[in-house]
Formats: structure tokens, sequence, C-alpha cells
């Protein structure tokens, strides 16, 4: 019976070993030693095309989707990503964001945006653009709260924002009026 436990654990642990990915995938898109805040920023900023490959984004992990593999790439440690979408008439579901699929309506557009602890700090606060996607991209300290405001000819919008583990790193609910 010990035998048979025992090749049963190989053979689980052979078939899980074999689905493990290495920097070799990463290469073949041009991402191999980039951590997940130079890739998200480079197919932010453009300088890094998205070809053959999908990115989903988590709170503590970007993962990189190539064909049926995917690599997990570490977030940093004391920034939380979230891409925000501000919108007037149309948005979509969205908890974590998918940054090679997700489209908001107001796409190349400029607002001034706003970020305050609960403790009034200041934490961002100036003009920002939006990317070809509709999506403003932000990196926030991690495990505080804030009111996040965006404004924009006259319109307004602001939400409570938390960047604790495990928080959604898509922000689609903020209409502007």
């Amino acid at each position: 019976m010990k035998k048979l436990i025992l090749f049963a654990v190989i053979i689980i642990a052979t078939f899980t070993l074999s689905g493990c990915t290495t920097d070799s995938e990463l290469s073949s898109i041009g991402l191999d030693g980039m951590t997940g805040k130079e890739i998200l920023t480079g197919v932010g900023d453009g300088s890094i095309v998205v070809d053959g490959f999908g990115l989903s984004v988590y709170d503590n992990e970007l993962i990189v989707m190539i064909g049926d593999s995917k690599i997990s790439v570490d977030m940093p440690k004391d920034q939380f990503y979230l891409s925000v979408a501000p919108y007037i008439d149309s948005t979509h579901v969205c908890g974590f964001h998918s940054a090679t699929g997700c489209r908001g309506e107001l796409k190349q557009e400029s607002f001034y945006l706003e970020f305050v602890d609960l403790e009034g700090n200041v934490i961002l606060s100036g003009n920002v653009d939006s990317m070809t996607n509709g999506f403003i991209d932000l990196w926030l300290p991690r495990n505080i709260e804030g009111i996040l405001t965006i404004t924009q000819d006259g319109l307004s919008t602001s939400k409570l924002i938390s960047t604790a583990a495990g928080e959604p790193t898509c922000e689609t609910t903020m209409q502007l009026t």
C-alpha cells in the first residue's frame, strides 16, 4: 500500500512539475527577467507590444498567458497596482484587470486625479491621460485606504479604495456625473 501511495505521489509531482514554466517562455515574447511592474509599465506606455500573450493582474502576481501556459511574475511588495476606467455612458464588470483585454469608454482623454488617504495625506494629485484602452494605471502604496477622485470638464466621481491583499486591481464603477 505504501508503494502505491509513493507511486501516486511521484506521478502527481511529475505532472505538476511538467506544467511549470521557465524564463525561456517569457524570453520567447521578450519579457524574460522583467518584473510585473516593468511589464505593466511597458504595456501601458507602448514600449512592449502585446503579441501572442495575455496579462491578468492580481494584487500579488501578474499572470502571463502564452498559449496554454500561465507564468506567474511577482508584483512589488510595497506597491499596489490599480487600473481605473472612468466612464460616462458605458462600462463593464471587472475585478482583476486584464491588461491585454479590458477596454474602457474614455480613451486617450485627460483627467485630474487625486488620491487622499484616510489620514488626509495626498498620495497622488495631478493631470493624467487615459491610455489607448481607456484605463489609467496607478501604483499606490500597499495596505492603505483612501478616496480616489477623478474629474473631467466639470464632471466628477469619487470612491473609497483599499490596497490591501486580495483587493481588486480593476476599477470600472467610477461614473463621471
